[in-house]
């Protein structure tokens, strides 16, 4: 058991540094029981307001905190850090760093091409991409399995087939988190219970997530407390990715998933 626990705890390192779950665009179960939860208007117009503004930003940085938990065979929780900062450029370019103390990503997107790079190891991977970011999103995840930390952040809003998988929806009360007064609200879909926090200033961006992975019967959550920077400009040409010297093209399904050792 103990080692098959190390394996568990492995598995999860790697994936909380490349990515985080995906609840926007989790696949629905067609023939499961679907939950008889109210849908509160209010919880879905301030979705739907969040969303409208996570648009209409040209360019921005957000930066998170984030804790991604596994389950051992025992049943016990244990929990992992990353910090992630994400930087992006609409329609054409971003670039997402996830720094963890096992491993560290960075993706590079340009509107052309992906490529994921392994700077602790000095490997690189490239794939061509889509035109828009939603498209490469879905292609990293579903060709490859890489999840872009954050991904719904690009493409709330756009993905019009959201709203039907939310099956619950509930206002819960204002909170604060840090220096801002939050608006917390909860959402369930088939597979997924998701928790996000807006923020009730100028602008209304999501302060906190909290996803939980209830085909799991631990469930459990990972959860990012969010930071923006949206008077910053940030241009297409600093999101490029250029190799760095001696660095070593792979295929991308080779990108090594296996603890790496902080240097």
């Amino acid at each position: 058991m103990f080692k098959a626990n190390l394996r568990h705890v492995a598995l999860a390192l790697a994936c909380l540094a490349v990515g985080a779950p995906h609840m926007a665009g989790a696949q629905e179960d067609a023939d499961a029981e679907v939950p008889d939860n109210p849908i509160d208007p209010a919880a879905m117009a301030a979705l739907d307001e969040m969303s409208a503004s996570l648009q209409q930003l040209a360019s921005f940085t957000v930066t998170s905190e984030a804790t991604s938990e596994i389950v051992l065979e025992a049943g016990q929780k244990i929990q992992f850090g990353a910090h992630v900062e994400v930087k992006v450029h609409r329609p054409d370019a971003f670039r997402v760093v996830s720094t963890a103390d096992t491993q560290t990503r960075e993706m590079f997107y340009d509107g052309k091409s992906f490529s994921l790079f392994a700077p602790k190891l000095n490997y690189y991977a490239t794939f061509d991409a889509p035109p828009t970011i939603g498209q490469t999103i879905d292609k990293a995840r579903t060709e490859f399995g890489l999840e872009v930390p954050l991904a719904d952040l690009f493409i709330w809003g756009t993905d019009q087939t959201m709203r039907s998988r939310i099956l619950g929806a509930m206002v819960i009360r204002p909170e604060t988190i840090g220096s801002r007064t939050c608006m917390h609200y909860a959402f369930r879909q088939q597979r997924v219970d998701w928790q996000v926090w807006i923020d009730q200033g100028p602008r209304p961006l999501p302060c906190k997530l909290v996803i939980t992975n209830r085909d799991d019967a631990a469930m459990p959550q990972y959860t990012a407390v969010l930071t923006w920077d949206t008077t910053t400009p940030v241009s297409a040409a600093e999101l490029a990715f250029t190799p760095p010297a001696g660095a070593t093209p792979i295929a991308i399904s080779e990108v090594p998933e296996a603890e790496e050792t902080a240097q």
